[in-house]
């Protein structure tokens, strides 16, 4: 699986990967994501405890990879590959490398995770002009989707507003992505509201809602598989009766009842990983449950 983390310079991309990494490598829920990568699993951890104390990394000068697995208990469930674009590339001539990249990255992502600084947003004309510059390649990218993605708006800075922030600013900036999500029959949204600094909150919400859905994905597929397998078992079992086996090594097929028994094995092996999904994706719908989908 591919997520795509984008949004300008300091709306906090490089500060929540820090922090989602160090929380989920911890096991919150049952679930732990694991960096392949040894050097990059040390690197967010010390990142993750600076934040704690106070301490912010810089922007991210350059995209970003980070290869990593979602486990539950002792299971495997997902791999997964996650893309951080550094800000300047939104704002860049679309000949640059890096704008083609994101553009390249976008129509490819099976998820986006799309960063506002909320605080700037609801206080300054200027983060409103920024939004408008950031949701134009996203829309644009979603429009000529033709396969399932989730999209998280993460709100960051969260903790700095005030009761008193205009809220109307955030209608006017989302709309017009809500209302190209709600037209698409590929793409489910979430927002979330984030702070990601020494006392962190909801940093898991966006790494878990792009995973889920695709453990639900992969279990829709098994599903599909295991219930077209049954359906063979029983055609062959159907014909397995004397002028079925006759009919059969007349044309040179196989034995019915051998195809009936490897389909049922072979269904037997889809359940045997289905089954391990089954759990983990109860539980995160519980989890994300109350997320408002748009």
């Amino acid at each position: 699986m591919n997520i795509v983390m984008l949004g300008h310079s300091q709306a906090g991309k490089t500060t929540y990967m820090a922090l989602m990494y160090s929380t989920m490598n911890n096991g919150p829920y049952g679930f732990e994501v694991l960096c392949q990568d040894r050097a990059q699993h040390q690197q967010l951890l010390l990142a993750a405890r600076a934040v704690l104390r106070g301490d912010y990394p810089p922007p991210t000068d350059h995209r970003q990879v980070y290869e990593l697995k979602l486990r539950h208990g002792p299971s495997d469930l997902v791999d997964f590959r996650w893309r951080d674009h550094r800000g300047g590339a939104l704002t860049e001539r679309s000949t640059s490398g890096q704008s083609a990249e994101l553009r390249r990255d976008l129509l490819a992502a099976d998820a986006l995770v799309v960063f506002v600084d909320a605080y700037e947003l609801l206080t300054s004309p200027r983060g409103a002009r920024k939004v408008r510059s950031l949701m134009a390649p996203i829309t644009a990218a979603l429009a000529d989707r033709t396969t399932f993605a989730p999209l998280v708006i993460a709100l960051t800075k969260c903790d700095l507003l005030g009761d008193d922030d205009d809220v109307r600013r955030f209608n006017q900036a989302f709309d017009p992505l809500i209302n190209a999500v709600q037209q698409s029959r590929h793409v489910y949204g979430t927002l979330i509201e984030l702070a990601c600094g020494p006392q962190p909150q909801n940093v898991v919400g966006p790494v878990l809602f792009c995973l889920y859905w695709a453990i639900a994905k992969r279990a829709e597929e098994l599903n599909g598989h295991i219930e077209s397998a049954m359906r063979q078992a029983a055609a062959y079992q159907a014909q397995n009766h004397l002028v079925g086996r006759w009919r059969a090594a007349w044309r040179g097929e196989p034995h019915p009842g051998w195809s009936a028994a490897e389909m049922l094995n072979r269904a037997q092996a889809q359940y045997a990983q289905l089954q391990p999904l089954i759990e983990p994706g109860k539980r995160l719908e519980n989890l994300l449950g109350e997320l408002p989908l748009f």
